[in-house]
């Protein structure tokens, strides 16, 4: 029996670089082929379902990093409420921070991890821990369990110091982890105490040579500041809209930072691009470096053969004729996708909710080290 397949047809595709007219070829949740042709629309191992996205942009699926942990969430309505108002806005994958505390085993640690089981998107997990718990043994322990990045709260300078960063070098190497710095963000930590742990940051990963992404963004365009390839910025609200015309201004530069979407913030009261080359910017920025930095890129991110077909279709005349565009926040607020689709399958069409309770899945191997933003 011929299997099912789609190709969307008359979408004009938006990728981190630019912007054409194809069609997008789907086959087991994969994106197989793009290209505007007149292919078969059967073969005799296939029947293609042909959807009609003229006058739509397709983007690729935004990936969320939720500022609170999604999986602390008990009430099954509140969590379902949460992923889908993340669907509406074009997110298809998001990330999860996993705390630990001391009391848990093994089999504990991955009971956390159930409530996801009812998840409509893609999910990868995360390991948050203290500075002290920063050590090989613990590495190793969390690598096991598929866990290869590792978010590390400091909260003084002297933490970094103390860290043995010899023994977690063979370990960083072989399996290949990232490590996210997150500042203790409360009074007590002074804004001469923070920059010292940025620099001093700074400074030991480059020396010892650790992937590590930063959520600290001062630094983020100081070039002379961090090394291109080890270092990346996650940046905060405040920080995107510079961010996104640094990009422009470098357009075919690596720039090492990334946000997710709904921390996008961008003034273009007075329009200082096109249209079309925002959204571009939007998606490398959102999308694609998100991935990239997480380890999920191609196959989040990108909308090229082999990729997982998370697909955002967004109407062009809601792009194109709005006269004022003061934020993207009007991007996950106004302007709403039409449909949003993963892995091939429908989560989200015209406006209406597709039954995709527990269709997402956890996503493994994710290669941090593999790509230059």
């Amino acid at each position: 029996m011929p299997k099912q397949a789609m190709v969307i047809r008359g979408g004009t595709v938006v990728t981190a670089y630019g912007i054409k007219e194809a069609d997008i070829w789907i086959s087991g949740g994969k994106i197989v082929r793009i290209a505007r042709d007149t292919l078969t629309k059967k073969t005799a191992m296939t029947v293609f379902e042909e959807v009609d996205a003229s006058g739509m942009y397709l983007l690729p699926g935004f990936v969320a990093l939720p500022s609170r942990s999604l999986y602390k969430i008990k009430d099954r309505k509140t969590y379902i409420d949460v992923m889908r108002e993340l669907v509406r806005s074009g997110c298809t994958s998001f990330v999860d921070v996993l705390r630990p505390e001391s009391w848990m085993s093994s089999p504990q640690l991955a009971y956390q991890q159930t409530r996801h089981f009812n998840s409509p998107l893609d999910y990868a997990w995360h390991v948050g821990i203290e500075a002290a718990q920063l050590r090989a043994g613990t590495v190793a322990q969390y690598g096991k369990l598929g866990l290869s990045s590792i978010h590390v709260t400091i909260t003084c300078p002297e933490e970094i110091s103390a860290i043995k960063w010899e023994t977690l070098l063979q370990l960083h190497t072989s399996k290949q982890t990232v490590l996210h710095l997150h500042i203790q963000n409360d009074a007590s930590v002074k804004k001469e105490q923070r920059d010292l742990i940025r620099q001093l940051w700074l400074d030991a990963t480059r020396y010892w040579q650790v992937r590590t992404v930063i959520a600290d963004p001062q630094a983020a365009f100081e070039q002379k500041q961090y090394d291109p390839f080890l270092h990346i910025f996650r940046l905060n609200a405040e920080t995107t809209d510079r961010a996104v015309r640094y990009i422009y201004q470098r357009f075919y530069h690596s720039c090492q930072v990334a946000a997710p979407l709904q921390d996008v913030r961008i003034d273009y009261r007075r329009r200082w691009c096109p249209p079309e080359v925002l959204l571009c910017l939007l998606v490398r920025l959102a999308s694609t470096n998100v991935a990239k930095a997480i380890g999920l890129y191609p196959r989040k991110g990108s909308l090229t053969p082999g990729a997982d077909a998370d697909i955002v279709f967004l109407k062009k005349e809601n792009w194109l004729t709005k006269d004022v565009l003061s934020t993207i926040l009007n991007f996950s607020e106004i302007h709403l996708p039409t449909s949003v689709m993963s892995n091939g399958r429908w989560m989200y069409r015209n406006a209406q909710f597709s039954s995709s309770i527990g269709m997402g899945r956890r996503l493994f191997d994710t290669k941090p080290n593999a790509y230059v933003i």
